[in-house]
């Protein structure tokens, strides 16, 4: 696991999630970023703009609402 500093962008990606998910959403995140060899996540969001980086509703096709990041 990677214990360095998460960049400006990454710590906006656990906000974002954490106002998604109140008490889990940082969590989540900050783990996923943290196993970005693994995951990936590191790299989408060092690609994805800054602007893109907010927590957004949504509906799938399946008709439930959730939560996500970006566009």
């Amino acid at each position: 696991m990677n214990n360095q500093p998460l960049t400006p962008k990454e710590q906006k990606v656990v906000e974002e999630f954490e106002k998604a998910r109140p008490g889990l959403g940082a969590i989540i995140a900050e783990t996923n970023i943290r196993n970005n060899d693994k995951t990936g996540w590191g790299e989408i969001i060092a690609d994805t703009p800054e602007e893109d980086l907010v927590a957004r509703e949504g509906s799938s096709t399946n008709s439930f609402m959730y939560r996500r990041i970006g566009g």
